[in-house]
């Protein structure tokens, strides 16, 4: 390697390969990716299939690579306090990530501690960059099998979650709250359904019995856990979507909106990959469904395949969509989703103070473009999967101030959730993690709803 390539470039070089079995390359993969995620920034799956050996592995492999990884997302602080007094000095990027991710097996998962410290040595010894790490990994690792459980039991949750989103958390919603969202942090995460009011074939009670599900909300089901979600009864035949029950409200706060739906034209901006969309089509109104990423539209259509649902599906910026005003029109803005973290901890590791000022200039940008698709009468509902303050209320705040044939929808209540009082404050819907939380939680959202004047 040259001191010019990329550092990306060079971290992936430093685990190069060799003849290795399917676990040692599910645990370099997990490495791999943990490095690419911390360092540029990019998205756990996207770093993952990107990653040499991933996609060729046996889907059980992939599966434990991908959860290694989650684990060191969703427990950073805390793999942190259980290597820091047993690495003085710093290692480099590749060793360091490899020692997370056997500490992610040793401490958290249900791995033998045996084949977590030899194979992680069998990483490192299959580069030879990292060849001489070998003997000083397999010691630490060894220490962590003695008194790493006891560190980590040590350090609470909150440790987990990085210091500057922790402290808008913390000021936003108070410290209490904060410490419970970071305990759901810490939690595997259940699976929401949403499920077809137009299907022909299993309905929400009948998927519940042949699931064990419980029904939650008004349309969703929650499963104990995620599994392959396409052996699940009613998949093949479309009956329902992956969807979380938070991800759910804001199109059903829309169509709280009307008193009949049938054939009420409705856009979703930013759509992919189509839940919301579904939920539109399936209630029967007339949905256009505009996204710029072709692969992330290729997904929606798939979706509207498997579940017979129609919709107008659009490739384009929705800053430059043009059309005949809509009664209703959907904007979930793009976002940094910190309020995904139970399913993509790396959300929370690959965002920064930058990426939120980036994300809060376009969603000034994105709301007045929808308010102009929005017929006289219509409603607007403006929503984001973050729990940043910035890319709440203040959005809503600034474009009510400037477009004032717009007015806020009050919202007072989620009927089917019994959720606190303070978080419908200033009459938008405020979703925490934390809420919900015996049964699971839910995504963190922020939702309002407008009109405009007729």
């Amino acid at each position: 390697m040259t001191n010019t390539e990329h550092p990306s470039r060079q971290s992936r070089q430093a685990l190069v390969d060799k003849n290795l079995s399917d676990s040692v390359k599910a645990r370099r993969c997990a490495a791999l990716a943990v490095m690419d995620v911390t360092a540029n920034g990019r998205a756990l799956e996207l770093a993952l299939a990107e990653t040499p050996d991933y996609n060729s592995l046996e889907a059980r492999d992939r599966a434990f690579a991908r959860a290694i990884a989650a684990t060191v997302f969703r427990r950073s602080g805390q793999i942190k306090a259980v290597l820091k007094p047993l690495v003085r000095k710093a290692p480099t990027a590749p060793v360091k990530a490899v020692l997370q991710t056997a500490v992610a097996q040793i401490v958290f998962m249900d791995v033998s501690p045996h084949a977590a410290v030899s194979e992680t040595v069998d990483v490192l010894k299959s580069s030879k960059s990292t060849l001489g790490f070998a003997n000083f990994a397999n010691a630490v690792l060894r220490r962590v099998v003695e008194q790493g459980k006891h560190t980590a039991a040590a350090t609470p949750p909150k440790a987990n979650i990085p210091g500057w989103i922790r402290g808008e958390w913390e000021r936003a919603y108070g410290k209490i709250p904060m410490t419970k969202i970071a305990v759901q942090l810490i939690k595997d995460p259940v699976l929401d359904v949403s499920v077809s009011h137009t299907h022909a074939g299993l309905g929400r009670q009948d998927m519940a019995e042949a699931t064990g599900g419980t029904p939650i909300g008004r349309q969703t089901l929650r499963l104990g856990s995620i599994g392959d979600v396409t052996a699940l009864p009613g998949f093949e035949e479309g009956s329902w979507w992956a969807q979380d029950l938070a991800a759910a409200l804001p199109a059903q706060i829309l169509m709280d909106q009307f008193e009949a739906l049938d054939g009420v034209r409705v856009l979703d901006m930013c759509a992919a990959p189509g839940g919301k969309t579904m939920q539109l089509a399936s209630a029967g109104m007339e949905v256009t469904a505009v996204d710029k990423s072709s692969g992330r539209l290729k997904r929606l259509k798939e979706n509207l395949a498997r579940t017979k649902l129609p919709a107008t599906v659009v490739q384009s910026d929705a800053l430059e969509y043009d059309a005949e005003p809509f009664q209703a029109v959907l904007l979930d803005a793009p976002c940094t989703a910190t309020g995904t973290f139970r399913r993509h901890p790396d959300v929370l590791h690959n965002r920064n103070p930058k990426s939120v000022a980036d994300l809060v200039r376009l969603q000034d940008k994105l709301l007045p473009k929808a308010a102009t698709l929005t017929a006289p009468g219509g409603v607007l509902i403006y929503a984001v999967c973050s729990l940043q303050p910035d890319e709440g209320m203040p959005r809503v705040t600034k474009f009510l101030e400037a477009t004032p044939d717009f007015s806020l929808i009050p919202i007072t209540s989620l009927p089917g959730l019994d959720l606190p009082e303070d978080r419908f404050d200033g009459g938008v819907v405020r979703t925490l993690p934390c809420d919900l939380a015996k049964s699971g939680g839910l995504d963190g959202f922020f939702i309002a709803a407008l009109r405009r004047a007729a």
